[in-house]
């Protein structure tokens, strides 16, 4: 639909406010995240095939930073598939900091029919979330979002809350060890966004205002993170020049 299409930077804007998923953003986010990150709804996919892969009977999957549910919904629709059926006891706590992102989610799972007391859409910040019982945990492109000083806190408590075999599901853009390399990156991620439609001034002011609100890590020091917080083992399920997906083994 023309009016879901991401032109939230397309206009010429006096100052540039740092980024935020608010109602303007959440309306057009299904867009923008598809032009905007690339090979996103393979990420997605094999985000949900390995959490019901790895999910566990009588346990929950999180997914923190859901935005409009994209992901719940592939693994409710994965696990459905490798069961037969959606097992009993099996369900997901969406959770997402923006109120607009909830409303667009709590639509979507609504118009598939989905029933609310299995995927359950809840407005709060993740640092506060008690997780429990967890099988799985899924971190797709929020990681990045959350202030660096409490990263390490965050990611304990998502081990603490997992149970024996669980695993971290994670995205997010990355950079790499060598300056140069992620320079390269970088000038292919504005290439692959200009192949998707987004004007230079879309693209300038979107990294304007992005700066110090996102901040992504070295590869090696998210996987270094993930370790010194309990994983027994960090491996990478996919990798596109600047953006990374890994997945986290608690043993």
């Amino acid at each position: 639909m023309e009016d879901r299409k991401d032109r939230v930077f397309s206009e010429t804007l006096g100052q540039i406010k740092p980024f935020e998923f608010n109602e303007s953003v959440a309306h057009v986010f299904d867009d923008m995240a598809g032009r905007s990150i690339p090979f996103y709804s393979q990420v997605e996919q094999m985000t949900a095939s390995l959490a019901a892969t790895f999910w566990q009977e009588d346990t929950a999957v999180y997914d923190l930073g859901c935005s409009t549910a994209t992901c719940s919904l592939l693994v409710y629709e994965e696990v459905q598939k490798q069961y037969g059926i959606v097992p009993g006891g099996f369900e997901i706590h969406a959770i997402d900091s923006s109120a607009p992102m909830c409303t667009e989610a709590n639509e979507k799972l609504r118009s598939r029919g989905i029933d609310s007391g299995t995927i359950h859409v809840r407005h709060g910040d993740i640092l506060d979330i008690d997780i429990k019982n967890a099988s799985v945990v899924i971190m797709n492109y929020t990681l990045q979002f959350i202030p660096p000083l409490k990263r390490e806190g965050l990611i304990r408590r998502i081990v603490s809350g997992l149970c024996e075999n669980g695993v971290l599901l994670v995205s997010d853009k990355t950079f790499q060890t060598h300056t140069d390399i992620s320079r390269i990156f970088i000038d292919k991620y504005y290439d692959y966004k200009r192949a998707r439609g987004y004007s230079e001034l879309e693209i300038s002011q979107k990294r304007e205002a992005l700066e110090n609100v996102l901040v992504p890590y070295h590869v090696k020091e998210e996987e270094t993170l993930f370790l010194k917080c309990g994983f027994s083992s960090v491996d990478i399920y996919f990798s596109w020049y600047n953006f990374t997906s890994f997945i986290c083994v608690k043993r």
